[in-house]
């Protein structure tokens, strides 16, 4: 009962709208859960499915269905999702992954979030951010930093840079494991169409020019 829990709790996840997406049944055989899923929400719940296992899928998506995966290869098995019925929408290849060895990475980087928590007592001071889709990024600062970041809790995002670990799981995910702060910058939050109409306001010769592409390859050397 609790395994299955785990699998359904991470399915709810993985499809999003969780107050719409419902445990219909669970037939006999391989412990085969039903699931429904709210005609409003569908339309989401199919776009978000999507995105597994593509450049544009948010952290949120591709954790819950690596949780998916991670606990089906534990249990020796693989799954698939599907219409009941019909087509195939998302495979779960589990104990089938071909797995690799775990990587640690240490590099410069630079990550963006709204700091969210700064605490502690060490001379190196937990200070979390929240990324997209609600992230927990934990990093450390000094205490000296940590004192400038508090005055940035709960407020626009920001930008820092500094020193970071990431493992590569033997899945090939890449987690953040440390990241210590060393600067950060704040984010300009300026909508793009403020900022479109900021640079057309810009004073400039261009728009009187014939041919203000030659020009520039002119200015270039070209």
């Amino acid at each position: 009962m609790g395994r299955l829990a785990e699998y359904v709790a991470c399915l709810a996840k993985l499809m999003g709208s969780e107050a719409h997406v419902h445990l219909l049944k669970v037939r006999k055989g391989s412990a085969v859960p039903e699931i429904i899923v709210d005609q409003t929400a569908e339309p989401k719940v199919r776009q978000r499915l999507s995105l597994v296992n593509t450049p544009d899928a948010p952290d949120d998506i591709q954790s819950n269905w690596s949780k998916v995966n991670a606990l089906l290869r534990d249990d020796g098995a693989s799954a698939i999702l599907r219409v009941k019925g019909g087509a195939k929408i998302l495979e779960f290849p589990g104990c089938k992954t071909p797995l690799s060895e775990e990587v640690l990475v240490h590099e410069p980087g630079e990550i963006d979030g709204v700091v969210i928590r700064v605490g502690g007592k060490d001379a190196s001071v937990p200070v979390w951010l929240e990324g997209e889709n609600r992230q927990k990024l934990v990093c450390n600062a000094t205490r000296e930093m940590a004192k400038q970041l508090a005055k940035h809790l709960f407020e626009d995002p920001i930008r820092v840079t500094g020193n970071a670990k990431w493992r590569r799981t033997k899945e090939r995910i890449w987690e953040l494991v440390e990241f210590d702060i060393k600067s950060f910058s704040t984010l300009d939050q300026t909508p793009l169409n403020e900022l479109i109409t900021q640079l057309r306001a810009i004073d400039t010769d261009w728009s009187t020019m014939d041919d203000p592409q030659a020009e520039l390859r002119r200015l270039r050397g070209a």
